[in-house]
């Protein structure tokens, strides 16, 4: 009888062992990349309400989308600015003399994917408008953000993970356009192990002790 009911009590052991490993295994497979997907928007003044286009003297911006998925927790955005995607919008300088100094531009980063995000406030990205104007023509513009990364962290119904984001300073020559670049860094998640795979090998460790009790019961 204490065979039997040590034989039960491996059968079991080795049963939760199993569940054990296939759900850490399932868990670990997928701490790695992260998909991401997304519009901006931007507007120049104190307050303003981020719209596209908006316009300041003879400097237009844009917005645009993105989506990728990062390589070794790693995404760049700087797409070709004639076709607007997968960078965080354009800016459009005139010919025309302006002064731009003194004035804001502010930046909204909008995520669709993934899901679930939290974190970096209301994921707006202010920035000081800087310019330089010679009596010989315009001297260009600068955008001068905020180079600091900011951690977001997201989670939904089948992962969770964190990243940072950081968008880079733009410079631009009059009668050109030039994107707003950034990358993604530190992006990873684990995936939630699904409930019906768990409910189902559950069930299975059901079963195997169910037989196991039904073996002890014919040898008594």
């Amino acid at each position: 009888m204490g065979t039997s009911i040590l034989s039960i009590l491996k059968t079991i052991t080795l049963s939760i062992a199993v569940v054990a490993i296939m759900a850490l295994s399932q868990s670990m497979a997928k701490a790695d990349e992260v998909s991401f997907a997304g519009n901006t928007n931007g507007c120049f003044g104190a307050a303003c309400a981020p719209t596209s286009p908006a316009t300041l003297l003879g400097l237009t911006y844009t917005g645009s989308t993105f989506s990728g998925t990062t390589a070794g927790g790693f995404l760049a955005f700087g797409g070709d600015p004639t076709t607007n995607v997968n960078n965080f919008g354009v800016f459009t300088l005139a010919n025309s003399n302006a002064t731009y100094t003194g004035n804001t531009f502010t930046l909204r980063v909008t995520f669709t994917l993934p899901t679930g995000i939290a974190g970096g406030g209301s994921q707006l990205f202010t920035a000081t408008m800087t310019g330089t104007v010679t009596s010989t023509g315009n001297g260009g513009a600068n955008v001068n953000f905020d180079n600091t990364p900011i951690l977001f962290t997201f989670s939904n119904a089948t992962a969770h993970g964190s990243f940072s984001l950081t968008i880079n300073d733009v410079a631009i020559n009059p009668g050109q356009q030039a994107s707003i670049t950034g990358t993604i860094t530190s992006a990873s998640q684990t995936t939630i192990p699904e409930p019906a795979s768990m409910l189902l090998l559950g069930t299975g460790l059901v079963g195997v002790a169910g037989a196991a009790r039904r073996r002890f019961r014919g040898r008594s």
